[in-house]
C-alpha cells in the first residue's frame, strides 16, 4: 500500500483549513470597511501654512495651547514659553501626511471594534488646528497591529487605521521636548547691558554708543575677544532639559535665594500705533543648587517662566568667570596713529616727543628721535598684552613714570601710569581705572632722554 496519496490528501486538507480560517478572519475584520483616501486630511482640510493655533488635550493632563506670532511659535497655556520651530513644523507636516490603510464606518463599529474599545471614546489625545477661516480636530485612539493606530476627525462618520509618526507625538511624546531650550532668546551684540551677580560680587557690562565698557566693579575697557566670546556664549546657551513645571516650592531647588544670576537687557525700536517707540526687555537667569552630590550641573529658572531647568557646567563656566577675564589686557586703548605728542614724566623731568609726518622730534633737545624707538613705545602701550590683570588701587608710592598721549588737536587722549613692583621688578601699567596690567620685569620701556639717545646740549660757556 502506498502512503504517498494519503500524505498528499492530508497536506491539501491542512492548507484548505488554514485558508478558510484566514478568509473567515478577513471577513470578520472587514465588517464596515470601505475604501478610503490615501491621507486623512487634504490641503483644504488642513492648510498648514495658515495655522495660527494648536491645542493638545490628553486625558487629565493640562491642556496645552500653542500660538504663532511675529516672534514665532509660543506656548501660551498653561503658561508662556517659547517653542522650537522645527518641532512645531514637524507636528503640522505629519498631520498633513497621515497615511490611511483602512477606513471603518463609525455606525457599524461595535463590540471589540467599538469606539470605546479603540480608545476613541474618550480619545487618548485630541489635537486641534485652527486658522482664520476654520479648524479641524484629530482624535487619537490606541495602537493597532504593525505600528498602525486608530484616528478619527471629530464630526466625521469614519474611523481610520493609519500609519505615520503623528501618533507618537500626539499621544506619547513629552511636549516639553517641543520647547525651545535657548536661555537668552535673541540676546546678542544688540543687547545694551549685561549684569552678572554671584553672591555679593557684581559685574556690569554696558554698551555706550558702539563701544562696550565694564562699569562694575571698575570702569574699564573690555577685551574684544573675551567680549565676543561672552556674546557667543549668550547666543548658543541651552538648558540641559526641563525638570519640573510650575514648582510649588523654589527653595527645594535653591532658587528662593539664587546663588547667582545673569541679566541681559535689550532696548529695541518697535512700531506701536504708527509710532516708533523704544521698548526695553529683560531676560534673567537664576542659578540654584547642585542637581546632586558630585554633580557640577545646577537647577535653574528663567525669570517669567515657571519651569525648573538643568544648567550644564559648560554654560555656567561661560557666564560666571572672573571680572578680570573680561578686561582688556593692553595698557591703553588708544590707536597709535591718533597720537601727535607724547609727554613722559619721570624723576628726571619731562620729555616731550612730537610727531612730524613719519618722523619724531624732541623739541627741548632740538633733535630728531629714531621713529622706531617711539613707535615701539606706542606699541608697548597699545598692543602688548599683559601677563596678568589685577583689580586694585594704583600704588602711587611705586610710580616711576607717567606717559600722556595727546591728539592732533593737542587734547589729551589717555595717560598711562607706570609703577614697578618691589622685589620682583615687574611693571604695573594703569590708565586711571584701578586695573593693574602686570608685565614681566624683562620688559624694556624707554622713559628717559637717554633711552632715546638724547643728550642735553652742552652748557653755554660764553
Amino acid at each position: 500500500m502506498s502512503w504517498k496519496p494519503t500524505i498528499l490528501v492530508l497536506v491539501l486538507a491542512t492548507f484548505g483549513v488554514i485558508g478558510a480560517v484566514l478568509v473567515w478572519q478577513r471577513d470578520l475584520e472587514g465588517v464596515g470597511k470601505t475604501a478610503g483616501p490615501t491621507v486623512v486630511l487634504s490641503r483644504e482640510q488642513l492648510p498648514i501654512d495658515q495655522v495660527t493655533t494648536i491645542t493638545l488635550r490628553r486625558g487629565d493632563e493640562p491642556t496645552l495651547v500653542f500660538q504663532r506670532s511675529d516672534r514665532g511659535w509660543q506656548q501660551i497655556e498653561p503658561f508662556a514659553h517659547p517653542l522650537e520651530m522645527f518641532s512645531i513644523r514637524q507636528l503640522l507636516v505629519q498631520a498633513a501626511h497621515i497615511e490611511v490603510t483602512e477606513q471603518l464606518d463609525l455606525r457599524e463599529l461595535q463590540g471589540a471594534r467599538s469606539t470605546e474599545a479603540l480608545a476613541l471614546d474618550p480619545p487618548r489625545a485630541e489635537l486641534t488646528f485652527q486658522w482664520p477661516e476654520g479648524a479641524v480636530t484629530l482624535q487619537f485612539g490606541r495602537r493597532a497591529v504593525a505600528g498602525r493606530w486608530y484616528v478619527r476627525i471629530r464630526g466625521y462618520e469614519h474611523v481610520y487605521v493609519a500609519s505615520g509618526e503623528l501618533h507618537d507625538r500626539a499621544v506619547e511624546m513629552d511636549p516639553k521636548e517641543w520647547r525651545d531650550r535657548t536661555i537668552f532668546a535673541g540676546a546678542d551684540v544688540d543687547a545694551d547691558q549685561i549684569i552678572v551677580q554671584r553672591g555679593a560680587d557684581r559685574t556690569v557690562l554696558k554698551r555706550e554708543r558702539k563701544q562696550w565698557w565694564m562699569t562694575e566693579p571698575v570702569r574699564t575697557r573690555l577685551s574684544d575677544p573675551a567680549r565676543d566670546e561672552l556674546f557667543s556664549a549668550l547666543g548658543r546657551a541651552r538648558s540641559g532639559g526641563f525638570i519640573l513645571d510650575q514648582p510649588d516650592d523654589l527653595a527645594k531647588f535653591g532658587l528662593a535665594q539664587p546663588i547667582a544670576s545673569i541679566e541681559v537687557i535689550t532696548t529695541r525700536v518697535e512700531s506701536q500705533d504708527d509710532e516708533l517707540v523704544r521698548v526695553e526687555s529683560t531676560q534673567r537667569l537664576l542659578v540654584g543648587a547642585r542637581l546632586a552630590i558630585g554633580s557640577d550641573d545646577r537647577f535653574g529658572m528663567i525669570e517669567g517662566r515657571p519651569v525648573i531647568v538643568r544648567l550644564p557646567k559648560a554654560v555656567l563656566r561661560a557666564f560666571f568667570g572672573s571680572p578680570e577675564s573680561l578686561i582688556a589686557l593692553t595698557a591703553s586703548g588708544v590707536v597709535p596713529a591718533d597720537v601727535k605728542r607724547l609727554v613722559i614724566r619721570t624723576e628726571q623731568g619731562e620729555l616731550r616727543l612730537v610727531r612730524d609726518l613719519d618722523r619724531w622730534r624732541a623739541p627741548e633737545f632740538s633733535m630728531e628721535v629714531p621713529a622706531g624707538m617711539v613707535n615701539e613705545l606706542l606699541e608697548q602701550l597699545t598692543s602688548l598684552q599683559a601677563a596678568q590683570i589685577t583689580i586694585r588701587e594704583y600704588p602711587h608710592e611705586l610710580e616711576v613714570a607717567t606717559i600722556t598721549m595727546r591728539g592732533f588737536d593737542d587734547v589729551p587722549i589717555d595717560t598711562v601710569r607706570i609703577a614697578r613692583e618691589e622685589g620682583t621688578g615687574r611693571w604695573w601699567l594703569e590708565n586711571g581705572d584701578n586695573v593693574l596690567r602686570v608685565f614681566a620685569e624683562s620688559l624694556q620701556l624707554r622713559l628717559t632722554p637717554g633711552d632715546f639717545g638724547l643728550q642735553p646740549p652742552p652748557p653755554d660757556t660764553r
